[in-house]
């Protein structure tokens, strides 16, 4: 019994350490260029709090995407969807790349696409799009938005851009999307 008592105090003492270590390192104030060997899924699920402090964003979309997003789907033609959000993560998988291309990669880790236009046969990807607001015009956006013109060419998937601020109607989304479409996907709706 007391080997078992041992055992069990040895296993406390291991995960209280690593809990230590993992908040000592997430509260530290200096920032290094290297990830922490440490993270969220080394810890047990023991170590995981029991709540978070999180709350659901609402709305999701704000008036004008709201808007946007309705018209886009009207716009679109049978056989085709759109998917807002997408994170380019989920769309994009980097293949036989150098580390140079890999890091670059990684910078994108959190960025996503306005809009996803697929072809429902297959939900294969065909064009995405996105909203450019204001904010267009500064440094720290533009740079995102040539890491991502740089990621659709070479995927050789198409990324239209559109400006907020125009008023983007059925007739002129249809007119955008049909004048982009690839002679192939026209024959698919």
């Amino acid at each position: 019994m007391a080997h078992l008592f041992s055992g069990l105090r040895r296993g406390a003492a291991s995960l209280l350490t690593r809990t230590k270590l993992y908040l000592s390192r997430r509260a530290s104030p200096r920032r290094t260029n290297h990830p922490s060997p440490l993270t969220a899924r080394d810890l047990p699920v023991d170590a995981l709090p029991p709540h978070l402090a999180v709350e659901i964003r609402t709305p999701f979309f704000d008036l004008s995407e709201g808007a946007f997003f309705q018209t886009l789907e009207r716009a679109l033609p049978p056989g085709y969807r759109a998917f807002p959000n997408v994170g380019l993560f989920d769309l994009f998988q980097i293949v036989a790349a150098s580390p140079v291309q890999q890091a670059a990669f990684a910078r994108l880790r959190d960025e996503h696409i306005d809009f996803l236009i697929v072809v429902l046969d297959g939900y294969r990807p065909v064009a995405a799009i996105e909203v450019s607001g204001r904010n267009a015009d500064h440094a720290e956006q533009s740079r995102r938005d040539a890491a991502k013109d740089l990621i659709f060419r070479s995927a050789g998937l198409l990324l239209l851009r559109l400006r907020a601020e125009e008023d983007h109607t059925q007739a002129s989304l249809e007119a955008v999307l049909w004048a982009h479409l690839r002679p192939a996907e026209r024959e698919l709706v």
